[in-house]
């Protein structure tokens, strides 16, 4: 039953205690440099191999798993070897047809940018076309210019022309790092928000499941358009509206395209919580309660989160700030009133690992206990990687959000439980919207909801 209070507890740590409250400590420059066997030359060009070697320094990549083949270019006992070994196992350096690295060669701007966001987890799947200084013909645009919109390259800058080392090292130390001014903007904006008793706000999500190669035919492409709108009296009262839309195409499921579509409505008040949703013998929507102790106990959760996020003065503990990262792209008039605009992206390659230094041991209890760890190695086993970026909007005078958006690529494991994925990611597109606060916001249990009567736990196996 705990699954039901998912998606809010999701949005109230987006809100409260995400993306917002951590950042990434930039890496020392001279560190990156400290790669080569020798004192390089920073006027100089940086090659492939050497690149290769500072990129998985900047992003602390794990060494390849088993061995790779490098191809008949590459000395496997040269100092870059191991890194382009990592690299190319995990797909962010994909060589040439002719099955070389060219470790020697020169690095070009795209290149060095596509390599950049391939090691974020970007690889061009998901949205619309990003639009920038690249053509949509060039085989790097829509990372090359993923980077120039997050304000990570300058739109002036030639992507055909190649990198020094001192520009590599600089390039890298500003991607997997964090800007100042954008930190201090979010810290501040995660006190304002921890400070607030009320708000609402409307969320815009697309969502595509895409099958795994080889599966086409077999299981469907499913995409899904849905709107949610919560309401939060803090710190444990909630109304949630959801409206979903699905779609298939290819597969047997996709017979007839479009797949019912889906509405839920939830509060959660003094401990306890209603769901209307369609029920399938009678067809019509109707209110059920949930059993005691079917959602967790938000109200002791949010408390000691919210502390905590006051006593830190918004900071994180410094072993979650390698996940995320800030940019400040700059300023932008919002109904009359100054909005920081603060573009963010990271990548968590370890999920059960994240989520135990993201959720303090004070709150596992609160949370579930024992179940909730099993959980936690569960979900580490089923996804591969999850990469995320999107922009904050965030107001001057009050520091609080006024706007944001969020891609999401979540890719999963080959096999889980024994049994082969059949699905190989998915892409979700978030766009929050409608913010208010303090006293706009009311909720209220309508009678109905009230007088639902228990949904009945079914057996357990």
């Amino acid at each position: 039953m705990r699954r039901f209070i998912f998606p809010v507890l999701v949005l109230l740590l987006v809100a409260f205690a995400g993306v917002s409250l951590a950042f990434a400590q930039p890496p020392d420059r001279e560190e990156l440099l400290g790669v080569f066997p020798e004192a390089p030359d920073t006027n100089g060009p940086v090659t492939r191999g050497a690149f290769g070697a500072m990129l998985v320094k900047a992003a602390g990549l794990p060494a390849a798993s088993a061995q790779v083949d490098l191809g008949t270019d590459v000395d496997p006992l040269s100092w870059f070897a191991p890194a382009l070994a990592t690299l190319k196992e995990k797909g962010i350096m994909a060589g040439y047809p002719d099955g070389t690295l060219r470790p020697g060669q020169p690095v070009s701007g795209a290149e060095a940018a596509v390599m950049v966001a391939r090691a974020l987890g970007l690889y061009g799947t998901a949205g619309q076309p990003e639009a920038g200084p690249l053509k949509s013909d060039h085989w790097g645009s829509s990372l090359y210019n993923w980077l120039v919109n997050q304000g990570l390259i300058s739109a002036r800058s030639n992507p055909e022309g190649t990198l020094t080392v001192g520009e590599a090292a600089d390039f890298l130390a500003r991607v997997f790092g964090s800007d100042p001014q954008a930190v201090d903007i979010v810290e501040k904006s995660g006190r304002a928000h921890a400070d607030v008793k009320a708000m609402r706000v409307k969320a815009h999500i697309d969502m595509v499941m895409q099958p795994r190669a080889g599966m086409a035919g077999q299981v469907p492409a499913l995409s899904a358009a849905g709107e949610m709108t919560t309401e939060l009296l803090l710190p444990a009262t909630v109304h949630q509206v959801t409206r979903w839309r699905f779609t298939a195409a290819g597969g047997p499921a996709a017979e007839g395209g479009r797949l019912p579509e889906m509405e839920v409505e939830q509060y959660l008040v003094n401990g306890k919580m209603y769901m209307k949703m369609a029920n399938p013998a009678t067809g019509g929507a109707e209110w059920v309660r949930l059993p005691e102790n079917a959602a967790p106990d938000l109200e002791t959760l949010m408390k000691e989160r919210l502390e905590a996020i006051r006593s830190s003065g918004g900071r994180i503990p410094e072993e979650l700030k390698p996940y995320f990262h800030y940019q400040l792209l700059g300023t932008a008039e919002k109904e009359g009133r100054k909005v920081f605009e603060v573009g963010y992206y990271g990548r968590i390659d370890d999920l059960a690992a994240f989520l135990k230094l993201a959720v303090p041991e004070s709150l596992r209890g609160t949370l579930g206990g024992p179940q909730f760890e099993r959980s936690l190695n569960e979900a580490g086993k089923l996804i591969r990687s999850i990469s995320y970026w999107g922009r904050d909007y965030i107001k001057a005078d009050d520091y609080l959000s006024c706007g944001s958006e969020l891609r999401t690529v979540i890719t999963f494991a080959d096999r889980f439980q024994g049994e082969a994925m059949p699905y190989e990611l998915i892409e979700m597109h978030m766009r929050m919207e409608d913010y208010a606060y303090g006293e706009q916001v009311k909720i209220e249990l309508p009678p109905e909801a009230r007088e639902a009567g228990e949904m009945p736990v079914l057996p357990g196996k």
